[in-house]
């Protein structure tokens, strides 16, 4: 994967498959903070360069998504969070 550096900021390329999946740059994902499982968001305006970014959850979120279901004196289990995930618009 070709790494060039301009100015004060690198680009990077990389290949689009059969099935449409990209392999990130090792440097791509180091920068990012990304490892297996992670999720990334493309921002992707109407107009002008797409945006990647790493997705962050914290706790307040996945309670939000939760539907507001809210479980006083109760954790959600990690399936229920992924399912407030999932459930989320973006």
């Amino acid at each position: 994967m070709p790494i060039t550096s301009r100015n004060s900021h690198t680009t990077v390329e990389a290949t689009v498959t059969s099935k449409g999946q990209v392999t990130l740059p090792s440097e791509l994902r180091k920068r990012l903070g990304l490892k297996q499982g992670s999720r990334i968001r493309f921002s992707i305006p109407e107009s002008g360069p797409v945006q990647v970014e790493p997705v962050r959850y914290k706790i307040d979120d996945l309670w939000r998504m939760s539907d507001a279901r809210g479980k006083p004196g109760k954790f959600m289990s990690f399936e229920e969070m992924n399912e407030a995930k999932a459930r989320r618009k973006w």
